[in-house]
């Protein structure tokens, strides 16, 4: 998901993030089935809902699904390896929840939903900038309950298959692959994803393909979705090099992780949304040329980290949006040079600096049930910083091992910081609990003051670095803080020096000369400000 983002008018999202998750009593869903048909005019939809689940013990359960605004008009619930039915006439629904009596027997079950409604959220059926009428699903973070019943949290991802009756002329694009037999109005996605992932999108569009991705023996299709008056700016500008982006991700991280990848223009609130195999991204850049590619960096890096790879709750965010914002930079820096890589941490640093959370850790249980505080500069920048100052420490070979075994564990599934982690500390075959410690449950980054003399006599700097961080933050460990000493005659010594977490360092450094200038972490590898550097 983009940084950037309108978030005017998400109250009526807001308020039901901060509602409890109902209890889910051992219910894994494993598949959607959908049937939505969108009217020819007005907002009001048709939809048939089939989850197919499993609960944990076989018995009385019941089946609590999100679904917000709807009239609900009858529920089925089958065993799913028995011809057998039971029409439910006893389910309760309140508007917000629908829980379903469950009979007894089988762990596997299906139930089946027919409702009608006009959905406040979610699903947005209007027109698009060119003012021609358009449906899109617009699911993040716990929005998909609006159109359509769910268990609508990030922990429980399934699979998708989606059937949208839709006005004459338009097209329809979804997760996945499309059907042969019903083509563009029927989608299936046989990867697990995330509930906040899983959308349609239909309208009148112009559909350009691009060079396709090989793995191995698949073929996966690279389509550009745009209204028709944006398509040649879109194909020129944002998406010139969208197989590249693709390419370079396999090559770091691992095969792509889903059937195509569709680039679609769209009516979504965010800057882009990272649905899985179709990703979302606003109309207003497009049809102000505004666009750029660094967008479509960040959201297809997501295809890896935040849809195949999900963080299990939301205070893990920053295994998406932290992971999506240094690819970005990574990505830029494999096609265009390391300069891109340089540029974009920078400016990564100086976006969490001028913040307003630095008070806050980046996991951060506090904003738990309002997710979208938690779209801020520690989840994005910072958590950039984190993985730019993780290869620093373990070093290229095991921070991309790292990645790549930690994508395959956990490819089609959930994750924890923790997991990270443990996955990390394994490839690198070191403790890293200090790193991720400070780094991720500590608030705050060092704030360095060095004072420095030369001791001519014995050719040396002696050095003092005091952490001056306000308290509350805690005092961080610098394994590895570059200094850099500069002669009246443009001489340079370089080396590395350990910064504990005791407050206040003091070394003594050998230099042949005698310094005119000493620079600190010089190379910006660091999530770090230096308040002064003063000579003795």
């Amino acid at each position: 998901m983009g940084f950037m983002r309108t978030v005017g008018s998400l109250l009526a999202m807001l308020l039901l993030a901060r509602v409890a998750a109902a209890q889910r009593g051992g219910i894994d869903v494993k598949s959607y089935s959908l049937v939505i048909t969108i009217p020819d005019s007005g907002r009001a939809i048709r939809g048939q809902t089939w989850v197919s689940f499993e609960r944990s013990v076989p018995g009385d359960s019941v089946l609590t699904l999100d679904l917000v605004g709807m009239d609900v008009e009858s529920v089925v619930v089958m065993y799913i390896d028995q011809d057998r039915a039971f029409d439910i006439r006893d389910f309760r629904y309140d508007g917000r929840v629908l829980r379903i009596p469950l009979p007894a027997g089988p762990p596997a079950l299906q139930a089946a939903i027919w409702y009608h409604g006009s959905p406040q959220d979610g699903l947005i059926i209007g027109p698009n900038a060119h003012g021609r009428r358009v449906a899109f699903a617009d699911n993040w973070p716990a929005r998909a309950r609006f159109w359509v019943p769910t268990v609508d949290q990030p922990s429980d991802k399934a699979r998708t298959w989606v059937r949208v009756e839709a006005p004459p002329g338009w097209r329809v694009v979804g997760n996945g692959a499309s059907s042969p037999t019903w083509g563009d109005r029927l989608w299936q996605e046989m990867h697990p994803i995330p509930v906040y992932t899983m959308v349609i999108g239909a309208g009148e569009f112009t559909i350009s393909e691009h060079r396709p991705v090989i793995n191995g023996r698949d073929t996966i299709p690279m389509e550009v979705w745009t209204y028709p008056e944006d398509s040649a700016f879109a194909d020129s500008v944002p998406f010139r090099r969208a197989t590249e982006i693709v390419e370079t991700m396999q090559r770091l991280i691992g095969p792509f992780p889903y059937e195509k990848l569709a680039h679609v223009q769209s009516s979504t609130r965010f800057g882009g949304m990272e649905n899985s195999s179709a990703i979302f991204y606003a109309e207003k850049p497009y049809v102000e040329r505004k666009m750029g590619e660094g967008v479509v960096r960040h959201e297809t890096a997501h295809q890896w980290f935040g849809d195949a790879v999900t963080e299990r709750d939301w205070p893990d965010i920053w295994l998406s949006e932290g992971f999506a914002t240094y690819f970005d930079g990574v990505i830029g820096a494999a096609l265009d040079g390391d300069s891109v890589l340089v540029n974009r941490m920078r400016s990564n640093a100086e976006d969490y600096f001028k913040s307003d959370v630095t008070n806050r850790p980046i996991v951060d249980s506090g904003f738990a049930a309002d997710p979208i505080k938690l779209l801020n500069a520690n989840s994005y920048p910072k958590g950039a910083w984190v993985l730019h100052m993780l290869r620093g420490t373990i070093g290229d070979s095991a921070f991309f091992r790292g990645l790549r075994s930690y994508y395959r564990t956990y490819r089609d599934s959930t994750a924890t910081s923790e997991d990270f982690q443990r996955v990390i500390e394994k490839e690198a075959r070191a403790n890293l609990g200090w790193f991720f410690h400070q780094w991720l449950y500590q608030p705050g980054y060092p704030q360095l003051d060095v004072t420095w003399q030369y001791d001519a006599g014995a050719r040396k700097v002696v050095l003092g670095i005091t952490q001056h961080q306000k308290p509350e933050w805690g005092l961080f460990r610098l394994p590895a803080l570059t200094l850099e000493f500069r002669g009246a005659n443009g001489a340079t010594v370089r080396c590395d020096v350990a910064v504990t977490a005791g407050g206040e360092t003091n070394l003594q450094v050998g230099v042949p000369f005698a310094p005119a200038e000493v620079r600190v972490d010089p190379d910006e590898k660091l999530l770090l400000r230096v308040i002064s550097i003063n000579r003795r």
